[in-house]
This record gives structure tokens, C-alpha cells and sequence, in this order.
């Protein structure tokens, strides 16, 4: 059966003045508030707090997002809803995805977090001197889901921001969300954070892992680079320039480059973006100067030293700004893969000869 334990609120203690509120600005946080924000936003206050550059911005809470569910009735009604579901498989999910999206696209946003969202926003338009400022709209879990709800791009206006926030809170209940969560065995309801950065102006944009991906020597840095938004590197629409980096002394072990045949850029009208053609000389060459990734590797070295273990780093490098400050962090998270094998072989006690031959008795070998 579809319970409706609300996973978002298990984090958090009784209210208290900092509980209650609906938004932090990123130099307000750090990592240990991820209970408040979820971990992306956390992870950006705690890099400010380390001295990293990332783009200025402000966080809903988790208590905004539940105020919006109970005040709305939403709470209420999907567990109503849930008790007529019966057993938890993925018809009944997807029934109670479409169910729960629908409610929330429906539902008013409360007064208190359109007037608090807005504010923030007009302050960020005035900090950054532009009318309308384009931000991105990114969910923030509590607990980590990668690639389990949605980020939204080139939001732009006070109507739009309020619109996207919605989103973003109804992408937790898509239905691979969902099925996550189940099979996690967290409860159905989930509340979220949502990040609201200022869009960077990517000339290009990429990931760094301050390991190697392939084999996890720490000793190495990897970075992928294409033109244009990061979403095309993410995605997996382009392939990417490619380099290999040594981890002290910064120089590239092995440069490959991409075929970056497109780029995501994002509109200058609308709260969207569009792939749009890369030129053949842009193509025939790397996107980036040697300088420019140097510094993305010194700053995603301090990222890793500042946390004591290997980051996946998203960057970009804004068009606007001059050099080194052009180089923004714009979202980290724990390298998962290499971490947890090492972890594991930590932990897990050493078999001696007769266990080992014990073990492929039961098992077999596998025949390469």
C-alpha cells in the first residue's frame, strides 16, 4: 500500500525561528542546513562559506513546501487518495503521480511564499542591475535522488519564477520520482527545496570529477566541456572535449577533443532555452582556453580539499565576467560510484585461501 509519510519532514526537528522560515539567501547557509533546504542549496552556502565562486542567489525551504501542501488542503486529499490505491505497484504509482500533479498544478500558491519569493527575486534583479534577471529553478532534495526531479532554466519574471517553483515542487511526484522513493522505502509525500540562482551567461559549460571516473584514482582530475549550457554536456546530447588532468600539478595528461555539433543557449525573450547549431571552426576547436582550465581545476581542487573527498562539479564559464572571475561553481554534489568501493573495502573483513575457494564453490567463477 501507498503510505503517506511525508519524507521531507522526517529530517527536521520541532519548529524553531530558522524551521519556520521560507527562504535563506546562499550566503545564509551552510552544509549542515541541508535539513532547511536540501543539500544542493546547502552545498552552495557551504562553498561560499569555503571561499568558492558560484552564482548569487536564494532558497525555499522544505517548510515552504510543506506550508504550500497542508494550506492548499493537498496534504489532506492525497491521503485520502492513497488509502483507495491498495498494493504499491506501478500502475497504482503512476495513477497516483498523474493524481498528485494535477492536484498541485491547480492549487494557488499561498500568499506568505508568492510575497517572500517575489521580494527575493526583485532584490536579486537589483543586485545584479537587470530587469528580470533570468535564474534557474532547481529541486533540492533533503535526502539525495540524482536525476529524480526536475531544474528549470531561464526563468525569467515574477510570474514565471512562481509558476516554475510549482514545477519543481510536482516533478517530486513524477513517476520514476515516486518509484524511487518506494523502492528506497522513504514514504510517498516528499517536501523539497528549491534553489533559485542567477543564470550564468555560459560561454561553455561542464562537469569535473576530481577523480578519475573510469578506474578512481583520486591522483587525477577529469573534466568534460562543450559550448553553451550545461545541459548539453548532462544530457548527453553533445560530446564533450574531453581532459585528463593531473591532480598536483594541473596540466593535462591527455586532451581529446569533441565533436560539440550543438549547444544549448537559452532565449532572450522567453523563460526558456533552444539547441541551436555550433560553427565548424568552433567545432575544430577546444572550448577553452588553457588558462581557463587551469582554474576550473584549481577551484574544483579546493572543492575536493575543502570537503576531504571526491566532488562532481558542474561549471561554467560566464561570457560576461572577465577572467579568473568568469569561472562559477554551479552545483556539487559527493562523487557516489568510487566512494561507496572504497568504503565497502574498508569495512568488509578480508577473506583468507579457504574462504575464497569455499566462495567460488558456491558461487563459480565467472568465465571471462
Amino acid at each position: 500500500m501507498l503510505a503517506c509519510r511525508c519524507s521531507g519532514e522526517d529530517e527536521v526537528d520541532p519548529m524553531s525561528d530558522k524551521e519556520s522560515r521560507i527562504l535563506f539567501w546562499y550566503n545564509e547557509l551552510e552544509g549542515s542546513d541541508f535539513p532547511l533546504v536540501g543539500k544542493k542549496n546547502a552545498n552552495l552556502g557551504e562553498m561560499l562559506k569555503g571561499g568558492i565562486r558560484t552564482s548569487p542567489g536564494f532558497a525555499l525551504t522544505l517548510h515552504a513546501n510543506d506550508l504550500f501542501i497542508t494550506e492548499t488542503g493537498i496534504k489532506a486529499e492525497l491521503a485520502r487518495y492513497l488509502e483507495t490505491l491498495g498494493e504499491a505497484n506501478l500502475e497504482a504509482c503512476k495513477k497516483a503521480s498523474a493524481f498528485s500533479v494535477g492536484l498541485i498544478e491547480a492549487a494557488a500558491v499561498p500568499t506568505a511564499i508568492v510575497d517572500e519569493a517575489c521580494a527575493a527575486y526583485r532584490k536579486l534583479c537589483d543586485h545584479c542591475r537587470t530587469a528580470d534577471v533570468p535564474v534557474a529553478v532547481r529541486s533540492s532534495g533533503a535526502v539525495s535522488m540524482p536525476g529524480q526531479m526536475e531544474t528549470y532554466l531561464n526563468i525569467r519574471g515574477e510570474r514565471d519564477l512562481i509558476a516554475y517553483i510549482k514545477k519543481t515542487w510536482a516533478s517530486a511526484y513524477h513517476v520514476e520520482a515516486i518509484t524511487y522513493r518506494l523502492n528506497k522505502g522513504m514514504g510517498f509525500l516528499l517536501n523539497i527545496g528549491v534553489g533559485v540562482p542567477k543564470m550564468v551567461n555560459s560561454r561553455v559549460s561542464g562537469v569535473v570529477f576530481t577523480l578519475n571516473p573510469l578506474n578512481g584514482d583520486r591522483s587525477k582530475i577529469t573534466v568534460d566541456v562543450s559550448y553553451g549550457l550545461g545541459e548539453a554536456v548532462v544530457s548527453g546530447l553533445v560530446t564533450p572535449d574531453n581532459y585528463l588532468i593531473d591532480k598536483v600539478t594541473l596540466n593535462p595528461i591527455r586532451s581529446t577533443k569533441g565533436s560539440k555539433e550543438v549547444k544549448c543557449v537559452y532565449n532572450e525573450t522567453g523563460s526558456d532555452i533552444q539547441t541551436v547549431d555550433v560553427s565548424a571552426e568552433d567545432r575544430n576547436r577546444f572550448c577553452v582556453t588553457p588558462e581557463e582550465l587551469k582554474e576550473i581545476c584549481r577551484v574544483s581542487k579546493a572543492i575536493d580539499k575543502y570537503y576531504g573527498k571526491p566532488y562532481d562539479i558542474e561549471f561554467a564559464i560566464d561570457a560576461d565576467l572577465p577572467f579568473p572571475e568568469n569561472v562559477i561553481i554551479l552545483q556539487v554534489r559527493p562523487e557516489s560510484v568510487w566512494t561507496k568501493k572504497q568504503e565497502q573495502a574498508r569495512t568488509e573483513p578480508k577473506k583468507d585461501a579457504m574462504d575464497r575457494i569455499v566462495s567460488q564453490l558456491v558461487t563459480g567463477v565467472r568465465i571471462k
